[in-house]
């Protein structure tokens, strides 16, 4: 007798098997990153996994990312996981598809080009230096810093100068209380309240129409301010853009949904993958040190400049790295439009496929020792080796990240700046915990840190 290989759409995908009613939904609940790690662990590069009367495929296979990413991405789009965002962003960049992404993808790409990047730099600098100024003084009342406020400050402070020609820092506070709720809100927890209609006053309900009060004042203020003073290329680009089909201008809703966008995904994006870095390398003594070394060397205590950062490799393996581990943006929901085959299994028209970055850089069949930290494995021999959609920490294709290389250049100079001044330090005891189904992969909990200056005075600025 002869035995008939399987067709593609015969074939079962493997998965956890859950409980009835309610498949994984628990295990995805208690700790989302946990469950797909173990789930690529158990059932491989392709899984399916049943969330409630939902079915979503897992999927780490380089050749299947990429197919979802580039190959056939006209099939995958945004789907029903970024309805959520569009209760805070509305239609922005990261919410919408099509014609619509397209002219507002252009409209804005000029301000995120290398060359325009590149000024980014003295902002970069001018608020990093502001941060560690404000950490001397802590360091000499012996005051731990939370990674997170500060973090999150730094980039949000830089991005508003640079791109939008605003000062923000009086606003930071209220603004991260913004900010913390409304990342909770874009990810669903399947609580009752979230299936409460938005008229409904919940106590929920009440909370996101005060954030959108707060950040539509922002909006309206960043724009008064371009209007006085011109200031913010990217301001320039929003204000002057364009309906390609009708030629009208933008509508006040559509300038204040980009605005939100680049606000809220641009600066938490950023900060998270500092933190991370900076406790990478709190961690890793000796990776400390080669990084100090380095940045001693070639700057030789001056500020850093777009210019140096071909003369710093190490501190580019350094993020690439942190990158690797924990990456801001670490899952990427899509549907599919039409049915489609990956990796030889069926994908159902209508199913949601998750690509996460988190669990690709951690598969022990590309990555030795995954687990570790090991800049080293940025080196060019061992990283050329590698399958491309292996390593994707801002995306791939049309849909990459639009400030992958702002981001870049942020976290390397802040990196190096940083290094020069300051060793950091976890509280004793202290655990940081993430992987809830947060947008980005930020810690749960606060994040202390003790400041060692460098140079060994307490809390002393080194010579420039």
């Amino acid at each position: 007798m002869t035995l008939l290989s399987p067709t593609a759409g015969s074939r079962q995908v493997p998965g956890p098997r859950g409980v009835p009613v309610l498949g994984s939904l628990p295990q995805w609940k208690k700790s989302t990153a946990e469950f797909l790690l173990r789930t690529q662990r158990d059932h491989g590069e392709i899984s399916r996994i049943k969330l409630g009367p939902q079915n979503v495929y897992l999927v780490s296979d380089p050749d299947a990312v990429a197919h979802v990413l580039k190959g056939n991405s006209a099939n995958y789009v945004r789907g029903q996981l970024y309805e959520q965002f569009r209760i805070v962003m509305g239609d922005g960049l990261l919410t919408t598809d099509g014609d619509y992404w397209k002219a507002h993808r252009r409209a804005v790409q000029p301000a995120f080009m290398r060359k325009a990047v590149a000024a980014i730099g003295p902002y970069t600098v001018d608020a990093t230096n502001e941060m560690l100024d404000d950490w001397e003084e802590r360091a000499r009342r012996g005051e731990p810093v939370d990674l997170v406020a500060e973090t999150l400050r730094l980039t949000l402070v830089t991005l508003s100068r640079s791109l939008f020609g605003f000062d923000v820092r009086p606003s930071t506070p209220v603004l991260k209380d913004v900010v913390d709720h409304v990342i909770e809100v874009m990810f669903k927890h399947g609580t009752v309240t979230e299936m409460m209609p938005s008229w409904m006053p919940t106590k929920r309900n009440r909370l996101i129409a005060r954030d959108r009060r707060i950040l539509t004042r922002l909006v309206d203020d960043v724009r008064e301010r371009h209007a006085a003073t011109g200031e913010g290329r990217l301001m320039e680009l929003i204000e002057a853009a364009t309906d390609p089909a009708t030629g009208a201008r933008w509508s006040d809703e559509e300038i204040r949904d980009e605005m939100l966008t680049i606000y809220l995904a641009g600066h938490e994006t950023t900060a998270v993958a500092l933190l991370w870095t900076l406790l990478s390398l709190a961690n890793q003594p000796a990776s400390r040190e080669e990084l100090e070394e380095e940045t001693d060397r070639v700057l030789a205590g001056r500020a850093p400049t777009a210019d140096d950062m071909d003369d710093l490799p190490f501190t580019r393996n350094v993020i690439d790295e942190s990158l690797r581990l924990y990456p801001p943006i670490w899952i990427y929901p899509r549907d599919a439009v039409q049915a489609d085959e990956l990796g030889g299994y069926p994908i159902p028209a209508g199913s949601s496929v998750l690509l996460s970055p988190l669990v690709s850089h951690r598969n022990p069949r590309y990555w030795d020792n995954p687990e570790a930290f090991d800049p080293h494995r940025f080196d060019p021999g061992p990283s050329k080796d590698r399958p491309k959609m292996t390593y994707f920490p801002f995306g791939a294709g049309a849909r990459m990240c639009i400030g992958n290389l702002m981001a870049l250049l942020e976290l390397r100079i802040a990196v190096a700046m940083i290094s020069q001044r300051f060793r950091l330090s976890l509280l004793p005891g202290d655990f940081v915990r993430y992987g809830d189904t947060s947008i980005s992969l930020r810690p749960l909990n606060e994040v202390l840190v003790t400041l060692h200056p460098r140079d060994g005075r307490r809390g002393g600025r080194k010579d420039a």
